[in-house]
């Protein structure tokens, strides 16, 4: 099956799975020749597909081999955050000098996972830790937890928290390897599963911006870096994701060190925009010398 999207004009695809290092973590796969962006997905009917998405200037072209047409683009369209308005912060960008290359470039969406469950996992295994024992970490959970695509069955997608929760817990930490994130992130699959926790229904519950943080930071193992950083796959990016990478960053901005509460103070003044900033700020590059 084969489907088009039509995308907004303030839309770039390269730029939108470009914003952060979700491509490189399973089951997302980046085909590099042939620019497309490839997934394992596990679907609601319990279907496996895998999912080749590309895209030109006025569309999305997505081609599955099989499951339903409606789940699959709604499941793209999450991924991808087409349905995210970002007009007025292009617009606001437009004021700062300092922030005019976010809206010539079409920056301003972050590709997601196809749940929040995903995200939030995800989240957790960035937090106090390298970036190849993220992509390991994923990798393992896809590896020992997650569906096979059937033709190619050493693809597989990411668990859904109904396979974590089946797995006794001592079973999943030795599996996953996750260290001290192994509780977290079994406590959060077995209360989904057990229907005492819906994450997913947090993305379309009207609320504000304070709320959604406040309920976000309810979920163990996610602190004030997660919830910021879910706040911005969100739609709502009044925070800025500090942890050391942020720290190196503005140090290097500032040619001397900095805490955390620096940080947050230099980025204060981009408002409800600061996640967004921080993400796409215009950092000064090494020095060739």
């Amino acid at each position: 099956m084969s489907l088009n999207i039509p995308v907004p004009t303030d839309f770039s695809f390269m730029e939108t799975i470009s914003s952060h290092g979700w491509r490189r973590l399973t089951p997302f796969h980046w085909d590099e020749d042939r620019q497309t962006l490839e997934r394992v997905e596990h679907l609601s009917t319990g279907e496996v597909v895998r999912l080749q998405i590309r895209a030109d200037d006025r569309q999305v072209f997505v081609d599955v081999d099989g499951g339903a047409e409606a789940e699959i683009l709604s499941l793209v369209r999450r991924m991808l955050q087409l349905d995210l308005p970002i007009d007025h912060f292009h617009a606001y960008c437009l004021t700062r000098p300092e922030l005019a290359h976010i809206p010539a470039a079409v920056q301003g969406r972050m590709l997601r996972g196809s749940s929040l469950f995903e995200d939030a996992v995800k989240v957790i295994a960035t937090s106090n830790t390298t970036w190849t024992q993220t992509i390991a970490m994923t990798d393992r959970l896809a590896e020992h937890f997650g569906s096979p695509l059937p033709s190619a069955p050493e693809r597989r997608a990411f668990p859904t928290p109904e396979q974590i929760a089946a797995v006794p817990f001592d079973e999943f930490a030795a599996l996953a390897r996750m260290g001290y994130r192994n509780a977290y992130v079994h406590k959060i699959a077995t209360d989904i599963a057990a229907g005492v926790l819906d994450i997913e229904a947090w993305q379309d519950e009207p609320q504000t911006a304070d709320a959604l943080r406040k309920r976000l930071l309810s979920l163990p193992g996610v602190g004030p870096y997660g919830a910021a950083c879910l706040m911005l796959y969100l739609g709502k990016p009044a925070h800025v994701n500090v942890d050391s990478w942020a720290r190196t960053l503005l140090g290097k901005e500032l040619g001397r060190p900095v805490t955390d509460k620096e940080v947050y103070a230099y980025f204060e003044q981009y408002g409800e925009w600061r996640g967004l900033v921080y993400n796409f700020y215009p950092w000064k590059k090494e020095d060739s010398a």
